[in-house]
This record gives structure tokens, C-alpha cells and sequence, in this order.
């Protein structure tokens, strides 16, 4: 099977959201560093402006301190992932087109007059997959994407049959 692809902004995105609903763990991690940390930095920071005495002492300076620090990494923790993301497009925008070939002894990428990737089948660890996209995984972290909108039905079919036929589950 053979097709070309360029990854977009939505394609990293959907592998993105694919990937953190794969793990309890993740999505524990999720909830606490991207939404619960910066609120409860912010309701403790309105707190202690509202309730502290007019000439805070050292320690209630070292909790005001806190907070905001604690405040601050939830609000860069947010931007992250996207930041992440956005970076990996500039990157992929040069590149131009990604040309996939897959057949049972393995998965090239080519990106042509730049790079060639060829991935045997026993390197993969794991698959997963929704309506949108395929994740092909090489560690716990690491995987590939291959969007469905960059492919026909027959293609889709075609690549999930593969996988299962040939991905050696560990």
C-alpha cells in the first residue's frame, strides 16, 4: 500500500487527544497539572489578597510566593502542548509531502530529498485507533500518526488489516 500525506495542525491534535485517553495515568495527570493546579492557584492567590493582613509577615510572603509560582506553571503548562505542536508543524511545514509504503515487512516514510524512515514490523509496540486517526506506537511516548483523512476507505481498511496481520503484540 502506498500513499502520500502532510500532516496538519488537526492531524497532531487528534493523535494528541488519542494518545492521553489511551492511559488512566495520563489523564489523571491531565486533569491535575492543565486544570485543577491553576485553579486552585488562583482561588488561593485571591484568598490570601483578600483575608492577609495589610503587612504580611515572611512566611505569609513565601505562600503568596508559592502560589503564584504554582500559578505560573499552570498557566505555561496549558500553552505546552500546543506550543509543542505548533513547533513540530514549523518543522514539518519545510518538509513538504510524507510518502508512506506499507507491506508486510515494514513502514517507510519518505520525505523526499530529506529524510527516509523504514520501521520493521517488530519495532512497534502497540496500535490504537479512532475515526479520525491511527497511532502506531514505537515506545510507551513515541508514536506515528497516519490520519484517516489523508486516505481512501479502501486505503483505511487496507492499512488497519495490515496492522493487525503483521503487529506482534509484547
Amino acid at each position: 500500500m502506498k500513499f502520500k500525506l502532510k500532516l496538519s495542525r488537526s492531524d497532531y491534535e487528534e493523535a494528541e487527544r488519542l494518545h492521553r485517553r489511551q492511559n488512566v495515568g495520563r489523564q489523571v495527570r491531565f486533569l491535575l497539572v492543565y486544570r485543577v493546579v491553576p485553579i486552585l492557584s488562583a482561588v488561593g492567590l485571591v484568598l490570601l489578597g483578600a483575608y492577609a493582613p495589610q503587612a504580611p509577615t515572611l512566611p505569609g510572603w513565601l505562600v503568596i510566593t508559592f502560589v503564584a509560582a504554582l500559578l505560573w506553571i499552570g498557566i505555561t503548562s496549558v500553552s505546552a502542548p500546543r506550543v509543542r505542536i505548533s513547533r513540530r508543524i514549523k518543522q514539518d511545514a519545510t518538509s513538504g509531502e510524507l510518502s508512506v509504503y506499507i507491506n508486510d515487512e515494514c513502514v517507510l516514510i519518505q520525505v523526499p530529498g530529506i529524510s527516509e524512515t523504514k520501521r520493521f514490523w517488530n519495532s512497534f509496540v502497540d496500535v490504537v485507533h479512532d475515526e479520525k486517526v491511527t497511532l502506531l506506537y514505537t515506545s510507551k511516548d513515541c508514536f506515528t500518526i497516519f490520519p484517516f483523512r489523508a486516505m481512501t476507505a479502501d486505503q483505511q481498511a487496507e492499512l488497519l488489516t495490515t496492522i493487525d496481520r503483521n503487529l506482534t503484540r509484547k
